[in-house]
């Protein structure tokens, strides 16, 4: 389990189609992390299956199942890729944005960029969700949502989109200011969101 707060970001430096497993270089000090434990990568939870400190980052390699290709972005990870990463909750630790599992629910693509006076407004597709209704539902103003694996809230839910404000530090930290219109990116729903969804619909 995760809180969507991003420690740090990830380089893809090798990826073996063979195995399918992906290997990502980072600053971020995992030395508190071993052999099956659990990884935020772009908001998927992955298990790390080698870690390796080096000189001034360590290293550690994942291992991607078919079912996690088809639902997330991983398809278009290449070398040099940037990723954001966050090491698991631990007992004690702060909860800064909210319950996120890692388990991706959908693709959205982004549609609109725009930069304002101390943040910015990254716009959202729903379009694609048409034939999954109770995903739509889920989208609600002034909730929570997970995009590649960073707690946010919906500031406006439209009829076909919603958008969110992006805040300096997060642009700064995240793979958000490497992000385009059009691109895709990984999205959790809210997990209360999707407790009530299957609640209502009994």
């Amino acid at each position: 389990m995760f809180t969507g707060i991003i420690q740090s970001l990830g380089e893809i430096i090798n990826i073996s189609s063979e195995k399918n497993t992906y290997l990502i270089k980072t600053t971020l000090d995992l030395n508190d992390c071993k052999v099956g434990s659990s990884i935020s990568c772009d908001g998927v939870c992955l298990t790390a299956i080698n870690i390796e400190k080096k000189d001034n980052h360590f290293e550690f390699e994942v291992n991607v199942g078919e079912e996690t290709l088809k639902r997330t972005n991983l398809i278009n990870w290449n070398n040099s890729y940037k990723i954001n990463l966050e090491k698991s909750l631990k007992f004690g630790d702060e909860i800064g944005g909210h319950y996120v599992y890692g388990h991706i629910d959908s693709l959205i693509p982004i549609i609109k960029i725009k930069e304002i006076n101390h943040s910015w407004e990254f716009e959202f597709s729903l379009s694609q969700l048409n034939n999954q209704p109770k995903y739509k539902n889920m989208i609600v103003e002034k909730g929570s949502v997970a995009i590649n694996g960073t707690s946010l809230t919906v500031a406006n839910v439209y009829d076909n989109s919603f958008n969110v404000s992006i805040i300096p530090h997060t642009f700064q930290n995240t793979n958000f200011s490497l992000l385009g219109e059009n691109d895709m990116v990984n999205i959790e729903f809210d997990p209360l969101a999707r407790y009530l969804s299957k609640y209502n619909d009994k």
